[in-house]
């Protein structure tokens, strides 16, 4: 279900839809944008972190968390989904049919040819909000080439590092977690 122009839904309506739905929708003030199926490259990138982390993480305070973990900036009416998101023990969950968590530490977005620009800009400034984001990664499917972007605070500015050889490795200070890109990587056929 696509919302129509000039009608826009309120939150309420837009929880309805995402629990009555087997698709997904991110909400922009109002408005339900319906969520693409990802490639199988994406998916493999994405599990690949998933269960890396979730192996380095298991016995700490932080757990990492799949693309179905609805994800909001406690003053904003924005809701969104990351493809690999990491929240620390204290986590705030809001209540409803279907929980977003409001202050992820860690978030992965796999970048996809039809949604790369909007990750780069509306996401992306969105995702700075968050006082308690520490580290954004952008990862491509194009080529092996992973940004990891942190700060210490949120009212530092991000700091950028391109990672793209085997070995470089992407060190997730703000939770105790790191990857090669090679392990990102490891499952996708160039």
């Amino acid at each position: 279900m696509a919302t129509q122009a000039n009608s826009l839904l309120s939150v309420r309506q837009y929880m309805e839809l995402l629990e009555k739905s087997e698709n997904r929708f991110e909400y922009w003030d109002g408005e339900a944008v319906a969520m693409a199926g990802a490639s199988e490259r994406h998916n493999l990138i994405s599990a690949s972190i998933l269960s890396h982390l979730w192996q380095q993480l298991l016995h700490s305070d932080c757990k990492p968390v799949g693309s179905d973990q609805l994800i909001r900036e406690r003053n904003s009416s924005r809701y969104v989904f990351a493809d690999v998101v990491v929240r620390c023990k204290g986590a705030k969950l809001e209540a409803g049919a279907v929980p977003a968590l409001n202050d992820p530490v860690v978030v992965f977005e796999v970048l996809s040819p039809s949604t790369e620009s909007i990750d780069r800009s509306k996401k992306f400034s969105y995702y700075s909000s968050f006082e308690s984001l520490k580290e954004l990664i952008l990862v491509s499917q194009a080529e092996k080439l992973v940004e990891h972007f942190f700060r210490s605070s949120a009212q530092e500015v991000w700091r950028v590092e391109h990672l793209f050889e085997e070995d470089d490795e992407l060190v997730l200070s703000s939770v105790g977690g790191k990857l090669s890109v090679g392990t990102i990587y490891q499952a996708v056929e160039w």
